[in-house]
């Protein structure tokens, strides 16, 4: 419930930084010159920007959550070691378990437990990908 209050806070104060950048964006277009057009411009490339990355982060950590409720550890899963349960999920993964978003997602947490983000991550995205067919 805490992540879902700090995602919902800085969607709000993402909607802020927009809504300030839209009357920024506003006052360059009232100076009625090249330039103020052009800042002007740039503004709003600037606010889709943002609106656009928060948006797939949103989905990403909403798909992401999807996939998590739905997760079952296999039986087959090493709790206390993270090394050996990423080789375990690596090679659930290569033996045939490239169409199972179930493997992929043990691997991103036994990525996680490695504190590879970047590879969790990668993980995350190829099992939400391949849920979604």
């Amino acid at each position: 419930m805490r992540a879902k209050i700090f995602v919902a806070a800085l969607v709000l104060i993402t909607a802020a930084y927009c809504w300030g950048l839209g009357w920024i964006a506003w006052g360059f277009v009232q100076v009625d010159s090249a330039l103020g057009y052009g800042l002007a411009l740039g503004i709003v490339i600037l606010l889709a920007l943002s609106v656009w990355v928060i948006w797939r982060e949103v989905l990403f950590g909403l798909r992401a959550g999807g996939l998590a409720r739905r997760y079952q550890v296999p039986p087959d899963a090493v709790e206390d070691d993270p090394r050996a349960e990423f080789e375990a999920a690596r090679t659930a993964v290569q033996d045939g378990g490239e169409q199972d978003w179930a493997a992929w997602f043990r691997l991103a947490l036994a990525y996680d437990a490695l504190r590879d983000r970047a590879g969790a991550r990668r993980a995350t995205r190829q099992a939400i990908d391949v849920h979604r067919g």
